[in-house]
């Protein structure tokens, strides 16, 4: 169902009435049972009730958690000095059919979550055969595909995988070796061997994208990957604007928030040349930069009172526990880690999945999301008018306050809720990952360098 539906019949009561009623009268099957869910999730998020009867829509789960790549805008620079010697969480079957009562209703299943690379795990292929054959529920990966294999793309072709969002932020084989520290010479032949077997074979899944970050060191660097998108049948290149981060990139300031004037001239020739070339851009139309700031007056009531959120009925991410083996961390959304699951000893059955879908700390989430004189810490900062341009411009500040919004989050909720301890479930009380502790973790090396 398109976005723009759905979210018309969250806010009618009578659509979604009538939205559960079909649902209600649907045969129940393994192949209908993810459409029953989403007539039922918008019902639930319509009445607002904390207690979801439904079960997640949007699911997303890291199956491993390191990378092959380095690549310089990621963070994960500092996961690797807060967790020098990160665990590798690769899941196997076993662990997927854990998860499985909660998939086999998922509308869509995305692979990706923090610094890692999803096809390292070498059973990614048979997840795709058992879940396409069994659930049929679309699925989707972010991957720099250099290791999209032959044999991966056959499956990917045979089974009908969904959309494979490939990280492509260079289109010359210098400035993609320094950027992305990978060779973008193998993941040009594992994609002209996908597009070349779609082709032949007369499919047209998995549709492929390329994802392009715009910034200062890559600006230069279009008309490559728009003769790459040409050549290997790319559907659209997805142009979104470089943010800030804890990576190798941000003290070379290479955000074009310090030079609007140049991002918005790049932005234009950039559109204008994929008309020419026929390349298909998302957004349709450039998304300039406006805010010309040199700091940020940062206000915490200074939010929009009227953008609702629906993430935490409908989406549950699983997102990579670098200091632990078997072990995820599990939100409904990028702005902040809920629990801490062993997913080997948690036991994620029919029982004790409801438990975590419907824990205090999640009614607690969906009672205050979208109430603004109610407004808990985390989702009044993540609604703030100045979030986006802060991060770009002032990343360390912009830390600071969305780890003590998280901390304030769960001390808000402690204060209000009493809850029972769940079997290998941890329920939070800060950001895992604060910027805090990457700043002790340096200071720390900095010492020990030196001594």
């Amino acid at each position: 169902m398109k976005q723009s539906l759905l979210n018309i019949v969250i806010k009618s009561r009578l659509l979604s009435l009538l939205f559960h009623i079909i649902g209600r009268l649907i045969p129940s099957t393994n192949k209908t049972k993810r459409f029953k869910n989403v007539l039922l999730a918008m019902y639930c998020i319509n009445r607002e009730f904390t207690n979801a009867a439904n079960l997640p829509v949007h699911v997303r789960i890291a199956p491993v958690s390191i990378c092959n790549y380095k690549c310089l805008f990621c963070e994960i620079h500092k996961d690797n000095v807060l967790y020098p010697n990160r665990s590798s969480n690769t899941l196997t079957m076993d662990d997927l059919r854990n998860f499985e009562h909660m998939l086999s209703t998922a509308y869509d299943l995305s692979f990706y979550g923090g610094s890692e690379e999803p096809l390292i795990n070498r059973k990614f292929g048979d997840f795709v055969k058992y879940l396409k054959t069994k659930y049929g529920m679309r699925m989707m990966i972010n991957t720099n595909a250099s290791l999209l294999s032959q044999n991966l793309s056959d499956i990917f072709i045979n089974y009908g995988f969904d959309h494979v969002l490939v990280s492509y932020h260079a289109g010359t084989k210098d400035k993609y070796k320094y950027l992305m520290t990978g060779d973008i010479d193998k993941v040009n032949k594992n994609l002209s061997y996908l597009h070349d077997e779609k082709k032949k074979r007369g499919k047209k899944k998995p549709k492929v994208d390329f994802n392009f970050a715009l910034h200062r060191l890559n600006a230069l660097e279009y008309n490559k990957i728009f003769k790459a998108a040409k050549s290997y049948g790319i559907d659209s290149v997805l142009i979104s604007r470089y943010y800030g981060g804890r990576n190798k990139l941000q003290e070379q300031n290479v955000s074009f928030e310090y030079d609007i004037e140049k991002g918005n001239e790049v932005l234009d020739d950039l559109y204008r040349k994929a008309g020419e070339k026929g390349v298909r851009l998302s957004p349709e139309k450039p998304k300039y930069w406006t805010n010309i700031v040199e700091s940020v007056q940062w206000d915490d009531n200074d939010f929009d009172r009227n953008r609702l959120c629906a993430e935490p009925w409908l989406t549950l991410h699983f997102n990579p526990v670098l200091d632990a083996e078997n072990s995820h961390y599990v939100g409904v959304c990028n702005r902040i880690e809920l629990f801490k699951i062993n997913y080997r000893q948690a036991g994620l059955d029919k029982k004790n999945f409801q438990k975590l879908w419907n824990h205090p700390v999640l009614r607690h989430l969906r009672d205050t999301v979208n109430d603004p004189d109610r407004i808990n810490p985390i989702c009044k900062f993540c609604k703030n008018r100045s979030t986006a341009t802060l991060r770009n411009v002032d990343e360390e500040r912009y830390a600071g306050i969305r780890d003590n919004a998280v901390k304030s989050f769960f001390n808000e909720f402690r204060a209000k809720y009493d809850f029972d301890l769940l079997e290998s479930v941890e329920v939070l009380e800060e950001n895992p990952n604060a910027d805090t502790k990457f700043s002790d973790a340096v200071s720390g090396k900095v010492a020990a360098d030196k001594s």
